[in-house]
């Protein structure tokens, strides 16, 4: 302990007395920084036992998943502490499952070697794909109904679905994944099922449980890499992730989730970099993303399935991240039926992207996105919008559920070159986009500065497109115009 003089402690009150007699020095307030702070000081952090068991690469390739997975089981067991898998390959056939209380920490040199075969994560669990709950794969590295868990270290999890499972997302017969041509809107060899599954989701009914859709042994749905379930007090932290067969990491129904300094590199069909849906209190921070999807997607469920759970997704926070991802930066929704609110996203690079931020519905999701509060945002070159509100995106369920985008705080973001529109805002007649406000946006060069279609109450000060500067109000558009860029 430190002892003070007593000279030091008068001559402390005094410079204490000389500063009260002075008037307070006024600072402005920063309430999104005020917003961000509390939620990141709410979420409840992990702690982990000093016990730890250490693991190696096992020679025999058959018992890689057989010694992890025990390994866990054993801590878990114990009261928890740490797995430590050190330096060299581990082939895993089948799904590592994480347990209360361990931290799988996995060394510099630790390899986590997916089979990339599809029916090695079965038999299916409870889960969501797109929105809509089912019983499906597991993810390679999946948690149900654990508290107190995480995944830390500077190791790798590769889930190699080039082998196997991203072709389901593509044209049968194509090697090389285009976007818009595969994935879930094409003509793709899991269509059948992912089409079996949304007609079982628009049928549900508020309040009411019915049995799960199974989709087991030959099945074409492809899995998440990495799945927190109804999860509490979450830690992923400076692993890197690599060729997901679809999301990369997907904390579902979580609170309390932290996804720190991770490397996502996967670009395959639907290869989103993290997924929180129906999450409460996320932080995603100092992360890479380098993904065949959006980078940042949050989501909290699909149509009538996803306002019978009725969970939101609310109070996360982005921050210093690095997006490059092939399609967008962040996106909010489609599968957003639950609702999605208090989002914050704070100094971020976005490089060439389609569109760079991206809030997207249709007239058959209903739910909510509002009190959004984006700043500091770098963009390198955009193919559709920098700022675009989609509410009509591939809707087809007769169009009686439709969004509502409310309280959105854009500010000091800077794009070089824009393909399309610099903003784009395509609201609804019977549900106006409102009280969307722009600050200190400035496009370099756009190929079309603005179209605003059923918005009010929207707001644009100190906004450059192509060196001139936007009148604070923008005209409505007569006509409903498109941005085909997905």
């Amino acid at each position: 302990m430190k002892i003070l003089s007593t000279n030091n402690l008068l001559l402390g009150c005094g410079l204490l007395l000389t500063a009260s007699c002075q008037a307070p020095k006024q600072t402005a307030a920063d309430p999104m920084q005020e917003a961000m702070d509390r939620i990141v000081q709410s979420i409840q952090p992990t702690q982990f036992a000093d016990f730890v068991i250490e693991v190696n690469a096992p020679e025999d390739e058959e018992d890689a998943l057989l010694v992890l997975q025990e390994a866990i089981d054993s801590c878990s067991a114990r009261g928890g502490g740490r797995v430590v898998a050190h330096g060299g390959c581990y082939d895993l056939n089948g799904t590592l499952h994480l347990k209360s209380n361990v931290n799988l920490h996995l060394e510099e040199e630790a390899l986590l070697l997916f089979s990339g075969r599809g029916d090695d994560f079965l038999p299916p669990v409870r889960t969501r794909w797109e929105g809509t709950e089912l019983m499906g794969r597991s993810a390679m590295v999946y948690a149900c109904d654990a508290e107190n868990v995480a995944i830390t270290g500077r190791g790798t999890i590769d889930a190699q679905a080039g082998l196997e499972m991203a072709a389901w997302g593509m044209k049968p017969g194509e090697d090389d994944f285009e976007e818009n041509v595969h994935g879930t809107h094409g003509e793709t060899i899991e269509m059948a099922d992912v089409n079996r599954l949304r007609a079982w989701g628009g049928e549900s009914e508020p309040g009411v449980e019915r049995p799960l859709l199974v989709f087991g042994e030959g099945t074409f749905l492809r899995p998440c890499c990495v799945e927190f379930n109804n999860c509490r007090r979450v830690l992923i932290e400076g692993i890197t992730v690599r060729n997901s067969p679809f999301w990369c990491l997907h904390p579902l129904y979580c609170e309390d989730v932290v996804v720190r300094g991770v490397t996502i590199d996967s670009h395959y069909p639907n290869n989103d970099g993290c997924d929180p849906e129906s999450s409460k209190r996320v932080l995603i921070e100092d992360c890479l993303f380098r993904t065949g999807d959006d980078a940042v997607a949050i989501k909290s469920g699909r149509d009538a399935d996803g306002r019978r759970v009725g969970r939101p997704s609310e109070q996360i926070v982005i921050r210093r991240c690095d997006f490059q991802s092939e399609c967008n930066g962040l996106c909010i929704g489609s599968e957003m039926s639950g609702g999605v609110q208090e989002v914050y996203m704070d100094s971020v690079q976005i490089g060439s992207v389609k569109n760079a931020l991206l809030f997207k519905s249709n007239k058959d999701r209903g739910g909510f996105i509002r009190d959004v509060w984006v700043r500091h945002i770098d963009i390198q070159e955009t193919a559709g919008a920098v700022l675009r509100f989609e509410n009509n995106y591939f809707g087809y369920r007769g169009g009686n559920f439709p969004a509502q985008y409310a309280d959105f705080h854009i500010s000091d973001v800077h794009a070089a070159r824009c393909g399309s529109f610099a903003i784009y805002y395509d609201g609804l007649p019977e549900m106006p986009m409102r009280r969307l406000s722009v600050d200190s946006l400035v496009v370099d060069s756009a190929a079309l500065p603005y179209y605003l279609y059923n918005t009010a109450d929207c707001h644009f000060s100190r906004t450059w497109v192509n060196g001139s500067l936007l009148p604070d109000s923008l005209p409505q558009s007569e006509t409903r115009q498109s941005c085909d860029v997905w």
